[in-house]
């Protein structure tokens, strides 16, 4: 964990099972849970528009916040945290999950071009946790139902953000999630930044 929080008050129960757990295996573990569940969502009608983000918003909070809750032993109200698949004004004063490159280089889907970005690019930026997909199919938006067979949920879509301000400079970024590690960060709410 990444603990940016100005009041540091441990007022929630401690789970000692999950002390052994990665952030990124939490994150995988909701990733394995949505390629499980989502093909039996498509012959309810349920795999995109309003059904999608009405299923998968709590359950990412229910499976991976709530997690961290018990994890570090920190209160995370939902209020106050990153909603999965939603790009934010700014980063800071809310709690959100960053993308930690795993080797020097990574191939990027920028704009449905591949390219190919180093650490280098990245100065005083980080990759900002939005959403599991493949940066084809977007379940919010238009999606047939021929179409939601072909989806696939191994890309982390990320926003890159600048770590002195808190803004994004380039959002819908994705990556490969193998070439990724996720570590939670904590943040004091501040609801003058997040208006």
């Amino acid at each position: 964990m990444i603990d940016n929080r100005r009041l540091k008050e441990f007022e929630h129960e401690i789970d000692e099972a999950l002390q052994g757990i990665s952030d990124t295996s939490i994150l995988l573990n909701f990733q394995q849970a949505i390629i499980s569940l989502y093909p039996h969502l498509i012959p309810i009608y349920a795999f995109a528009y309003d059904s999608w983000d009405d299923i998968v918003m709590p359950l990412f909070y229910e499976m991976v916040y709530n997690t961290f809750a018990f994890k570090y032993g920190i209160d995370i109200n939902l209020n106050e945290t990153h909603t999965y698949m939603f790009t934010l004004r700014c980063y800071k004063g809310i709690n959100h999950i960053e993308c930690i490159p795993k080797h020097h280089t990574i191939k990027a889907l920028v704009n449905c071009e591949w390219i190919e970005m180093d650490k280098n690019d990245l100065d005083e930026k980080v990759f900002v946790f939005k959403s599991f997909g493949d940066g084809e199919h977007f379940l919010t938006g238009g999606l047939d139902i021929e179409e939601a067979y072909n989806v696939r949920f191994n890309l982390v879509e990320v926003d890159i953000v600048s770590t002195l301000t808190g803004y994004p400079s380039k959002t819908s970024v994705f990556i490969h999630k193998d070439d990724l590690d996720f570590e939670f960060v904590a943040e004091t709410y501040d609801k003058d930044i997040q208006r």
